[in-house]
């Protein structure tokens, strides 16, 4: 008896099916997990980036009424984590991107043969260098008006 079926037995709860998973080349991806993240760090970077675009209004206001040094450097250094979320969501899309692609097929050729001699592939790998050069054929035409 399956092990999973043991426990859900045990715990009176449905089993649970193995969810999607595939090989890649850093181990297993499981694409149905790997879908609710990114939504949700898609969903969290935005409800991030609008709360500060209200905070970043409420702190110029603050700071255009009081002309407090402290209050213009609170406001740069909002600009500045604005800019910083608006750069890490171009990052995630760019790390799913890379992360859905990463099915890469490896073809790797073993135990090549070269039938010839080892002068046939020296003229292979190096025409410069090769004996034999190249004949072009040529008919000499004799010109009957200088004779």
């Amino acid at each position: 008896m399956n092990i999973n079926k043991n426990l859900a037995n045990f715990f009176s709860v449905p089993e649970n099916k193995p969810a999607n998973i595939e090989k890649s080349a850093g181990g297993t991806f499981d694409s149905n997990n790997f879908q609710k993240d990114y939504s949700l760090v898609q969903e969290n970077f935005k409800q991030l980036i609008g709360t500060g675009n209200v905070a970043l209004e409420s702190a110029l206001k603050v700071a255009t009424e009081s002309d407090s040094p402290r209050a213009y450097e609170v406001v740069a250094i909002l600009l500045k984590t604005m800019a910083d979320l608006n750069n890490n969501v171009l990052d995630v899309h760019k790390k799913a991107k890379d992360t859905t692609n990463s099915k890469v097929e490896i073809k790797q050729t073993n135990n090549s043969v070269f039938v010839g001699s080892t002068k046939d592939l020296q003229n292979i790998l190096n025409k410069e260098r090769s004996t034999e050069k190249e004949v072009i054929d040529a008919e000499v035409v004799k010109d009957e008006q200088k004779q």
